[in-house]
Parts: structure tokens; C-alpha cells; sequence
């Protein structure tokens, strides 16, 4: 049964209020056109679109089985802040897409690869069709929105890897949403499990994951050659890094 679970209202008026994107034809973007007319992509980035990648690396204390009872269908999204989507075919099989309303916002995502072993990785990959953001201007389509799933630790740990290969019309400004809205997938899931934090290996086989100190995120690496993996830590005295933290942060990257 799909994990239910009610999401914090804070971080669904934040998401609103960004009006991250929306899918819809729009006059003049053969980006659109193309997809409208064919239900394909284009093939690369089309004139006035850039290519770029986006990489978050988030890893859970938690078991790959444990981690797969959450993000384990295709049509289960209440771990990305949804209670309700519509697939056009069986879930978790290539060729199926999915349509749901991210906050009031169409968004339509079709399944590339998919494959959940027993032992792992997990690996999901789907493309997202041609979307508009109307309060920035930004158009955007990904021809890979990847999660691979890894157990670590003696399967004590799982680290998430979320990979997106975007064209946009402003590269900056998508990774950025890119990189909070997968941030908080990954915050959202750890809070579902327990909210826990991963300290490293060591800790884990203790049992102390919730120690006062070490990594609390294994890094977010921005778009481009040159992006700096972003590590970020806590002392002891430092409460955990909770979701409210992770609204105030995406709130302010849109300010």
C-alpha cells in the first residue's frame, strides 16, 4: 500500500508561491509544439535552450528495503509532497506516465528505465515533458530525471542519487529549482522512515544514527564542470535539520 502521510502546509504555500512549473502549450515554443504534436522531446537542446546537469547525493539510515517501501511505484509520490497522481499504464513499466498537479501545477513525467532488484540498486529513470514557469519566464523539458537507490554500509544505509540532464531557456535558475525540489524529496523521505541522520558507516553499524555530529547531507553538486559539492554538517549542540529549515532555505532561493 502507498505510504500515506499528511505533508506540512508551510512547505506546500512555499512551492505555490514559487510557481515552479507548469505544462501547457505555449505560442512560439517549438519546444512545446514538438512535444504536443509527436508526445516526443526534442531531440537535444532546440534553439534558445541550454544544456545542463543537476547531481544531489543524500544518503538515509535506513535499510534498501525500508527505503523501497517508500519510493518503490511510480505512482506512490507522496514522498515528493503529492497524495494523488494518474498513470496512463502499469506502473513501474517503461512507457508509463504519469500526470499529477505539483501544488496546482500540471506536470507529466514518462518512465525510461526502471529497475528494482532484490539486493539493488534501485534505478528509476523518466523524462519530463515541456514546462513553463510564467512568474520567471523560464521554459524547461529533461530528457533524464534519474534516482538511483544504493545500499552502503552492510545495508545499513541507503545513498540517493538524483540526476537531472535539463535544456532550459535559463539553466541557472532551473538548477536551482531542481536542486531544492530533489533536497526535499530526500528530507521528505527521511522524515517518512523516522528522521534519523546518517553519520557514516561506523555510526551506523553502532546503531547511533541520530549522533550529534557529521554529515548531515552527503553534498548537492550544482550545474556545470566546475559545481563544488556543498557538504553540510552540524555541531553537537545543533538540533536536527528539519523540514522547517528546508522551507526557509527554498523559500529564500526565491526571494
Amino acid at each position: 500500500m502507498p505510504h500515506s502521510k499528511s505533508f506540512p502546509s508551510a512547505i506546500i504555500l512555499i512551492l505555490a508561491s514559487s510557481s515552479i512549473l507548469t505544462t501547457a502549450l505555449q505560442a512560439g515554443s517549438s519546444a512545446f509544439a514538438i512535444f504536443n504534436s509527436t508526445g516526443r522531446l526534442p531531440n537535444g537542446c532546440i534553439d534558445d535552450y541550454s544544456a545542463a546537469r543537476d547531481e544531489v547525493l543524500y544518503t538515509v539510515p535506513y535499510t534498501y528495503s525500508q527505503v523501497l517501501s517508500i519510493i518503490g511505484s511510480f505512482a506512490n509520490i507522496t514522498w515528493n509532497g503529492n497524495n494523488a497522481t494518474t498513470l496512463n499504464g502499469t506502473d513501474n513499466t517503461v512507457g508509463t506516465a504519469r500526470s499529477y498537479e505539483y501544488y496546482g501545477i500540471p506536470l507529466t513525467q514518462t518512465i525510461k528505465t526502471y529497475q528494482k532488484p532484490v539486493e539493488g540498486p534501485y534505478f528509476e529513470d523518466h523524462t519530463i515533458a515541456p514546462s513553463y514557469n510564467p512568474a520567471t519566464n523560464i521554459s524547461l523539458y529533461a530528457a533524464t530525471d534519474a534516482l538511483t537507490a544504493t545500499p552502503i554500509c552492510g545495508d545499513t544505509a541507503v545513498t540517493l542519487n538524483f540526476t537531472v540532464d535539463f535544456c532550459s531557456t535559463d539553466i541557472s535558475a532551473a538548477g536551482v529549482i531542481f536542486r531544492s525540489l530533489h533536497l526535499l524529496h530526500a528530507r521528505i523521505l527521511q522524515e517518512f522512515l523516522g528522521n534519523e541522520t546518517w553519520n557514516g558507516c561506523e555510526d551506523s553499524y553502532r546503531g547511533g544514527a541520530n549522533s550529534s555530529n557529521g554529515t548531515l547531507f552527503g553534498g548537492a553538486y550544482g550545474s556545470g564542470p566546475t559545481a563544488t559539492p556543498i557538504v553540510f554538517t552540524r555541531g553537537p549542540t545543533t538540533p536536527c535539520f528539519g523540514l522547517g529549515t528546508v522551507a526557509t532555505a527554498i523559500a529564500a532561493l526565491f526571494l
